[in-house]
């Protein structure tokens, strides 16, 4: 049968005309009424407990159980009396409210269908494979504007269905843009993109679309020939926001040393680089830093965090020995493909240094199912841990695949060889992992794709590695670029770094693709993905924000100011003030950085909101009235500025004029020179004071207090 096509405007619809005798599928025509009536969603029968004895699946994973549930809701004898029926159309009380009207083409399917004898219908029947929502990405420019989708359904035998009417619309920032239950949307009054969740019969779609009720920007700067201002520029004009400027030099010098570093450039430092008039002295101080050891340091700390190194799962000696490798793996540049297989095919002890300690000495973080979790939010970028229940509403993720990702580390198994707290890793190549619905083992697969299949009693955690790290792997480049620019930018081009799914697209869909290719094309080299973006003019923008991007917060039209890490912001005071904290229990760390275990006793680090690494997360990054308690109260601050031997009373016994110490303060805790304003103010009050020491002591905890200092800017 020959599908009629039909075009009104930019949408076009396709229509499969219906055949003399209707040849029933409960998939295909009876789930998608249910959905779009909300009757499986999670507030309703879809929930794990189902409404009053009714229990449907979450959106119809499961149609034959929701084909037995709803077959005792129906009355074959007398159609019209199915409770079904009367339910939706509220002829009887039913707590959801009425869900369509009896005149509904809804109600007369149902009825229709049951009037058939209710049939599953067959089981071999096309089933839908994707949906197709048209049009692709504009941007609406009025209010008054409307765009209508047309959503397509495709089946297994290329049969196309035109389902707008029963799909299920929503949109992920009704700020930006609204869309009715027809598929109408409409602006929502601000700027920016939105994706539009469309849902039918057990597939979804996420088409994004932008609206702008900003006036497009007279002139428009060109960007240099780089990849990643080439695509940020072009959705900034897409909706018409006019990014800032460059970046001062000596902004540029204090973000790339905090950004890379975790440490503030010296005064010294600051002075040469600002008045430098070589042509290419960003790129040249951009490779400088990289080849610095704190660099190293910093990213220890950070993956630390993603690996959730912690005495509580290593046990002090393993989490002294990780943190070494770590650093390690970082100092001679490793490539994260290399540095990702070591970790996922780890064997050996866990008391010595290596990547062993990756899979720790607490059962609940070396069970096959924890690590599958793991594995697919560090290296995959993907929050699969919902699949572990039930298909995963929102994503194409099965129970299956969720048991097909564990079973490819239930080998792995600990032998303790001294005590509870020191072990090895080895291979039982006959241990299994039971899928809880089947009962038997599961099916060990690369996640996506088809079965792993190693020779008999090798690990099946090598050839998984080696898929995972492929530079066609569509999974690992990409998580691995996205969270490379969250670390530089303050957000990633998806954000949850580790959330990537089609229903939280990224900002900046073609810019994350050719950061992955690039990474991947360069043998995984972080640092040269880190010195692409550093060179951009998207990461030198300045934070000063003008009329048209003050309210930019994902498109990279202006500089993101980024609170300080707790362990940087405690280094930093340390560093202007020139007096060191002292790490008891840990003389290996020089600074609160390279602190091994998060569990060392701090009180600044916890009111500052280090990560407790219980879970794979983003730092907490609230303002607190204890952290301003602290601040003002903390015996840690005060004790540094009041030293006898700090670097306040080395510039005061200098012979350094009070304007000549006021510079250098600037310098060693901003990376700027006081403006004439703020010298003479602070001048005035020095030449009034008794004690000068204590005025100067002030001003330098205002500026360690100040936002200026606290953000990354």
């Amino acid at each position: 049968m020959t599908p009629l096509a039909a075009r009104l405007g930019v949408v076009a619809l396709v229509v499969c005309p219906l055949g003399a005798e209707t040849r029933w599928s409960f998939v295909n025509q009876i789930v998608p009424i249910l959905t779009y009536a909300g009757c499986n969603q999670s507030a309703c029968h879809g929930s794990p407990v189902g409404k009053n004895g009714f229990k449907l699946s979450l959106f119809g994973y499961l149609p034959e159980d929701d084909y037995a549930a709803l077959a005792k809701r129906v009355n074959l004898q007398e159609p019209a009396q199915s409770l079904v029926l009367q339910k939706q159309a509220m002829i009887v009380p039913h707590g959801g409210g009425p869900r369509f009207k009896k005149e509904s083409s809804e109600y007369k399917t149902l009825s229709a269908w049951i009037e058939a004898g209710a049939p599953y219908g067959d089981k071999d029947a096309p089933a839908l494979t994707r949906l197709e929502v048209t049009p692709g990405y504009r941007v609406l420019t009025r209010m008054a504007e409307k765009q209508p989708l047309a959503v397509t359904a495709v089946y297994s035998d290329g049969t196309r269905e035109e389902v707008t009417r029963r799909a299920v619309f929503s949109s992920n920032d009704e700020s930006i843009l609204k869309v009715d239950r027809s598929g109408v949307v409409t602006p929502g009054g601000g700027n920016g993109d939105a994706a539009i969740m469309v849902r039918y019969g057990g597939q979804f779609a996420a088409p994004v679309l932008g609206a702008t009720l900003l006036a497009a920007p007279k002139v428009f700067p060109t960007p240099p020939a780089n990849l990643v201002d080439q695509q940020v520029y072009a959705k900034l004009r897409d909706l018409h926001i006019l990014p800032s400027p460059l970046c001062s030099d000596a902004e540029f010098i204090r973000r790339i040393y905090i950004d890379l570093l975790g440490v503030l450039p010296s005064p010294a430092e600051v002075r040469l680089f600002v008045s430098s008039a070589a042509p290419n002295k960003r790129a040249y101080l951009i490779d400088q830093v990289l080849e610095r050891p704190e660099y190293a340091d910093l990213q220890a700390l950070i993956w630390a965090d993603r690996l959730r190194s912690d005495s509580r799962f290593h046990r002090v000696g393993g989490v002294r020995s990780y943190y070494r490798w770590l650093r390690e793996e970082f100092a001679a540049n490793r490539p994260l493909d290399k540095f990702a297989r070591a970790l996922l095919t780890a064997t050996g002890a866990n008391f010595t240094a290596g990547a062993a300690n990756y899979w720790g000495n607490y059962d609940k973080i070396s069970t096959p199912v924890e690590v599958a979790i793991q594995t697919g939010q560090v290296f995959l970028g993907v929050r699969i841990g919902c699949a572990q229940c039930h298909n995963h509403p929102f994503e194409r993720w099965t129970q299956n695949d969720f048991y097909s990702l564990a079973a490819v580390f239930s080998q792995v198994v600990e032998f303790h060889t001294k005590n509870s707290q020191e072990f090895e890793l080895r291979i039982e190549p006959s241990r299994t992992q039971i899928h809880p619905v089947s009962k038997r083992p599961a099916a060990p697969r690369y996640l996506g794709g088809g079965a792993i299949d190693p020779e008999p009693g090798s690990d099946r955690r090598a050839p998984f590695a080696e898929w995972l790290t492929a530079k066609e792997n569509p999974f690992f480049a990409r998580a691995m670029a996205n969270l490379i620019w969250r670390n530089l930018m303050g957000r990633g081009i998806v954000q949850p770094v580790d959330d990537i799914r089609d229903t939280n697209p990224p900002t900046h869909p073609e810019l994350l693709a050719a950061l992955a290719r690039e990474l991947a094309e360069r043998h995984f080299d972080q640092k040269h993905l880190i010195r692409l973006i550093a060179n951009s003019r998207t990461y030198q923008h300045s934070s000063r924000a003008n009329a048209a991007n003050r309210l930019d917060f994902k498109y990279y039209s202006r500089a993101y100011p980024k609170r300080l890490m707790s362990e940087v912001y405690m280094d930093l005071i340390a560093q202007v003030t020139g007096v060191p904290d002292s790490f008891k229990d840990w003389p290996e760390a020089k600074r609160a950085v390279q602190l091994p275990d998060n569990r060392y006793n701090s009180y600044f680090l916890d009111v500052f909101q280090r990560n407790n690494r219980l879970v794979i997360c983003d730092r907490e990054e609230n303002v607190t009235v204890s952290q301003a308690l602290h601040s003002v109260n903390g015996t840690d601050i005060q004790a540094k500025l009041a030293a006898g031997d700090g670097r306040l009373a080395q510039w005061l016994q200098s012979g350094k004029s009070d304007s000549e110490v006021l510079e250098e303060m600037f310098l060693a805790s901003l990376s700027r020179r006081p403006s004439p304003a703020e010298k003479d103010r602070l001048l005035t009050r020095l030449g009034a004071a008794k004690s000068k020491r204590e005025v100067f002591e002030d001003v330098l905890w205002a500026m360690v207090s100040s936002k200026e200092f606290v953000f990354n800017h």
